[in-house]
């Protein structure tokens, strides 16, 4: 699919159209390849599946203030992008994993899962990056698992929604796939996987997709069994 379609796809999936677009897009779509109108309805979902981690992250509904300073940046950003020649659809999700983290926060993984609130230059850097990529894989059990990375900014959000957390004395480690090593990027305990689970992985350069196992308490140096869900980051 082209990136032109593709931008159409991140619109409509945030109801971004007015109804000419979107009778206009209806039009296009009914000429293509299924092929093609798979790949805009994949599209359409991941990006709704991001949306949804991102509502999923509050249980309150922010006040008036906070929904309109939001949506005036994400104005100002779409402006911005566009000045920049960056694609809508880069500033659509961009923008999406910003509340997210800006409601929310979320955690760093570096070798290890912590509690340290995630620093906003190295989430920026991802948002802001001119190869911001989305990738997803549905996780067996139920749920999904976003990454929106950029190998230049050499770090990635992910974001894991409705996932059925690890059994007791197990974790869920995760894995920086290159191609004849896996890089161990943190673990998450029963108790660290919440109905959203945000996190940034740092050092993913050389990495063509990130990788979950299950392992004892306090992980592995190697995965010790099959991957069970991965994500490429290519």
């Amino acid at each position: 699919m082209d990136d032109d379609l593709m931008e159409w796809a991140h619109l409509y999936a945030l109801h971004a159209l007015d109804d000419e677009d979107e009778r206009a897009l209806h039009a296009r779509l009914s000429a293509v390849d299924a092929t093609t109108r798979a790949e805009f309805d994949t599209a359409v979902r991941l990006a709704r599946e991001t949306m949804a981690a991102a509502s999923s992250l509050v249980a309150v509904t922010p006040r008036i203030s906070l929904r309109d300073g939001l949506l005036r940046t994400v104005e100002g950003d779409d402006l911005t992008a566009r000045r920049k020649g960056r694609p809508r659809w880069q500033t659509a999700v961009a923008s999406v994993a910003a509340a997210a983290v800006l409601l929310a926060g979320g955690v760093v993984i570096g070798r290890e899962l912590t509690e340290t609130p995630q620093p906003a230059s190295v989430t920026a850097q991802i948002l802001d990056a001119p190869d911001l990529q989305s990738s997803s894989t549905a996780v067996p059990g139920g749920g999904t698992a976003t990454a929106m990375y950029s190998k230049q900014a050499n770090a990635a959000m992910l974001v894991m929604n409705g996932v059925t957390p690890p059994k007791p004395d197990t974790v869920y480690q995760m894995w920086l796939v290159h191609d004849d090593d896996q890089v161990a990027a943190g673990t998450m305990a029963p108790d660290q996987v919440a109905p959203t689970t945000t996190a940034v992985l740092e050092g993913i350069d050389g990495a063509t997709r990130l990788g979950f196992t299950v392992e004892p308490p306090g992980g592995s140096t190697s995965p010790t069994g099959d991957m069970f869900a991965s994500i490429p980051l290519t």
